[in-house]
C-alpha cells in the first residue's frame, strides 16, 4: 500500500462532493465532510464567471472545504476521483485503457502541488471499445481483493448508470454500461407512467410482481412492456405500488439478460440498500444462488477508499 500513513479522499461526483480523512493502513475514516457542490454546479459557476482558470476555480473550493475538515493536515496528500477529471471538471484527463489490475498502472493521473508540501493526485476514468466511466473504476479496484484471483466472471455495480465489469484472473478486461437507474427515475417521475406508479413496501406481493417482470424483461426486453403498466392501471386499476416494482423488474431484467445467459460464471454484486435487495432477488431468480456472491456493506463502503489508496501508492 501507500507510504503515506494518512490521505484525504475526495469523491467529486456530478451532483455531490465528499471529503474524508483516511488512515491508510486501516482505511478508518477520521473525519468527513459532504456538500451538494458537485461538478455540474461548479462548472456552471465557472462558466458564469470570468472563465480564466478552470483548475484554480475548482481548487479554491476544494481548499476551502479541506480547511473545514477536522483532522486534516497540510501534509496529507489528496486523491481526487470521480468527475473532477472530466471536461466539465477541474482538469480534463484522457481515459485510461483496459485492462486494469491492482496496481492501476493503466489509469491516467496528474500530480500537482496543491499547497506547499501537499500533493494532489487527480485520477482519470477508463474506456472500453464502446463505453466510458469515471469513478466506478476506483470502486472496482478497491474490490479486487475480494474476487477469486483464478476466476473469470462479472462484477456488478448497480446505480444510475449500472456497470458490469468483466473480470479475469485479477484484472478487469471489459465493461458494459446500462442506463437502468436513470431510465427508472425518468419513467417514474416525468413520463406518462408517473401517475401509474408509487414507491411502497417490499413484501411478498410486490416481490412477486417484481420477479415476474424480471423474467419478462430478461426474456423479451423492457420497451415492449412499459406501456402495459399504464394500460393495466387504466383498465384494471392495478396497484401503483405493484406497478412500481413491475417497472423496476422490467428494467433490471433487461439489464441482466447477458449475465443470465452465462449462468456458470461467478457474479459479484456490490450494492447497498434497496438496490442490493432488488438485484439480489433478480439475480437469484435468473441465475440461481450457487454462483452469486453478494459483497457486504462494509466492503462496499470502503471500496472507494481502498481503490484511492492503491492509486496513491502507484501514482502519488
Amino acid at each position: 500500500m501507500t507510504d503515506h500513513p494518512y490521505f484525504i479522499s475526495c469523491d467529486w461526483g456530478t451532483s455531490n462532493f465528499r471529503l474524508r480523512v483516511v488512515e491508510a493502513a486501516t482505511l478508518d475514516v477520521l473525519a468527513q465532510r459532504a456538500t451538494g457542490q458537485g461538478i455540474q454546479r461548479m462548472n456552471e459557476q465557472f462558466l458564469s464567471g470570468d472563465r480564466s482558470d478552470r483548475y484554480r476555480h475548482f481548487a479554491a473550493y476544494l481548499r476551502e472545504q479541506v480547511d473545514l475538515l477536522p483532522e486534516a493536515r497540510p501534509t496529507f496528500p489528496i486523491v481526487v476521483s470521480g468527475m473532477a477529471s472530466a471536461n466539465i471538471g477541474m482538469q480534463e484527463l484522457p481515459y485510461g485503457k483496459l485492462p486494469i489490475g491492482r496496481q492501476a498502472r493503466n489509469l491516467v493521473s496528474e500530480v500537482r502541488e496543491f499547497r506547499s508540501g501537499q500533493a494532489l493526485v487527480l485520477v482519470s476514468g477508463v474506456h472500453s471499445e464502446t463505453g466510458i466511466m469515471r469513478g466506478e473504476e476506483t470502486q472496482a479496484l478497491g474490490l479486487l481483493d475480494e474476487l477469486d484471483p483464478q476466476a473469470e466472471g462479472v462484477l456488478l455495480l448497480p446505480g444510475t448508470h449500472s456497470k458490469h465489469l468483466r473480470y479475469r484472473q485479477g484484472r478487469f478486461t471489459d465493461f458494459q454500461s446500462y442506463m437502468t437507474g436513470e431510465l427508472f427515475e425518468f419513467l417514474t417521475s416525468r413520463s406518462i407512467l408517473a401517475n401509474s406508479v408509487r414507491d411502497g413496501v417490499w413484501n411478498t406481493r410486490t416481490q412477486s410482481a417484481f420477479l415476474s417482470a424480471v423474467q419478462t424483461g430478461c426474456r423479451e426486453g423492457a420497451t415492449a412492456h412499459l406501456f402495459a403498466i399504464r394500460a393495466g392501471h387504466v383498465l384494471r386499476d392495478t396497484d401503483p405500488v405493484d406497478n412500481y416494482y413491475r417497472l423496476s423488474g422490467l428494467l433490471i431484467g433487461a439489464e441482466l439478460h447477458d449475465v443470465a445467459v452465462e449462468v456458470e460464471q461467478p457474479l459479484w454484486l456490490a450494492a447497498s440498500g434497496s438496490l442490493r435487495i432488488l438485484y439480489r432477488a433478480a439475480l437469484q431468480e435468473l441465475c440461481g444462488a450457487d454462483h452469486l456472491v453478494v459483497l457486504d456493506d462494509q466492503l462496499i463502503e470502503r471500496a472507494l477508499l481502498r481503490g484511492q489508496c492503491q492509486i496513491l501508492a502507484t501514482h502519488g
